[in-house]
């Protein structure tokens, strides 16, 4: 038995699994604040890696997109942004705290294009704007 989901029921639980995943690190930060010993701008440095990450990966990713298609790179980098979750929260420094954000951030900006761009995807074969719906997720 195998669970058959349409393209736009898939791509809407990527586009929930992104935003869970971005809640999830969110609640983390207290914890991983303390765990790494970070005062206030430290901290605040070390939130700006995602975003760094994110804005230098995002005009690359049509590219990728362009090779692999967009099914193929949403598929591959949600799995794998869920995964980067993990790492920050273990991070034994600032430094590394960095560096990993720095990669959580890559990978989500990679995927967030990927999904839009899949999106875009199942809005033409539907034949009518579904976007908002699943920005919604």
């Amino acid at each position: 038995m195998s669970l058959r989901l349409t393209p736009r029921t898939a791509v809407a639980a990527v586009f929930a699994l992104h935003g869970a995943v971005g809640g999830s690190f969110a609640t983390r930060i207290p914890w991983i604040q303390e765990h790494v010993g970070a005062g206030p701008g430290g901290l605040g440095l070390a939130l700006l890696a995602p975003a760094l990450g994110a804005f230098l990966a995002m005009p690359l990713t049509g590219r990728i997109i362009h090779r692999r298609g967009a099914r193929t790179v949403t598929r591959a980098t949600a799995l794998l942004f869920a995964v980067a979750l993990v790492p920050p929260s273990l991070a034994p420094d600032l430094a590394l705290l960095w560096v990993l954000l720095l990669g959580y951030g890559v990978l989500g900006g990679v995927c967030d294009v990927a999904m839009n761009g899949l999106g875009v995807e199942v809005e033409r074969e539907l034949g009518k704007p579904v976007m908002s719906s699943l920005h919604g997720m």
